[in-house]
């Protein structure tokens, strides 16, 4: 028999790494606080649907959580009782204070917890090549082997699983606060008349030439889908920031740009893909945006 995995969760994440698993012999159920977006995805992959994640939780030999926030995680795990023998991933992009309390609220009723939080998006789920960052107890991480490696590569942290929350908090502060640091150079170019491909001719012969061939075009380009919202954006910065007050230490960068996303994110761009804090830096784009989101 098929083992059966309960995907907690199906935004782009979720929705990306349960078709990956379906198409990968796994049997599927699904939970979504909205449910017609898992009743859509449910029959696209041929997976069941449940109206609590309890209920796909108690049917499944292991559970993966690819949810927002920790307050999300926080309400799945209260809804659980005794779950001896399950294997609980949680893919999410929480605290490191969230993943302690999950960790012990689950080993107390049975559950095996394993943290592996995704770098790469959903392309990368759907073709089995993103990056899973794992950390749990030894027999646990062993236990998901299997599953995660069907639909990437594994990185291990550590056994204790706020690391894995950390590694991931780390390489997100990088990444977005870099895409803020190109689209504030990219302002500054374009106010005195130098195009985004004379930009791109000077990084390209410089150490940034990977990343500008990345994602100059990706920033730029309006009609480019929202894979990583800016809201998400924004929380993941605002969480960097919590575990390095918790860490007595200070990161007046990240800080920064957690407050430029979060304004984004209040004045509309809340849905827009990460790389569009460009149209929010950029004034003449942010005007155009403003105005249309009115």
């Amino acid at each position: 028999m098929a083992i059966r995995i309960a995907v907690l969760g199906t935004g782009n994440m979720g929705s990306a790494i349960a078709e990956r698993l379906a198409n990968t012999g796994f049997t599927i159920f699904l939970w979504n606080r909205t449910i017609d977006k898992a009743k859509t995805l449910g029959t696209k992959i041929n997976a069941t649907v449940y109206d609590t994640p309890w209920k796909a939780i108690e049917n499944a030999d292991i559970a993966i959580s690819l949810v927002s926030d920790d307050n999300a995680l926080y309400n799945i795990i209260s809804q659980m009782r005794r779950s001896d023998g399950l294997l609980f991933i949680n893919s999410s992009t929480i605290t490191p204070k969230a993943s302690i309390i999950a960790s012990k609220q689950l080993k107390e009723l049975g559950a095996c917890y394993v943290e592996a939080p995704i770098i790469g998006n959903p392309r990368n789920l759907i073709q089995g090549d993103a990056i899973f960052l794992v950390a749990g107890e030894r027999n646990c991480v062993r236990y998901s082997m299997g599953i995660l490696m069907s639909a990437g590569k594994i990185i291990e942290i550590g056994e204790e699983s706020y690391k894995a929350s950390i590694a991931k908090l780390m390489y997100n502060t990088m990444l977005i606060s870099s895409i803020q640091l190109l689209s504030e150079s990219l302002t500054l170019a374009e106010a005195y008349g130098i195009d985004h491909e004379k930009v791109k001719e000077i990084m390209s012969n410089t150490v940034f030439k990977q990343f500008i061939d990345k994602y100059l075009d990706r920033i730029t380009n309006e009609n480019y889908p929202a894979s990583f919202k800016i809201s998400l954006a924004a929380k993941d910065l605002e969480y960097a920031s919590q575990a390095a007050y918790d860490a007595n230490i200070v990161l007046p960068l990240v800080r920064t740009s957690a407050q430029t996303f979060k304004q984004a994110d209040i004045f509309g761009l809340n849905e827009s893909d990460y790389t569009k804090i460009f149209n929010f830096i950029n004034p003449k784009k942010f005007k155009i945006t403003y105005n249309s989101n009115k």
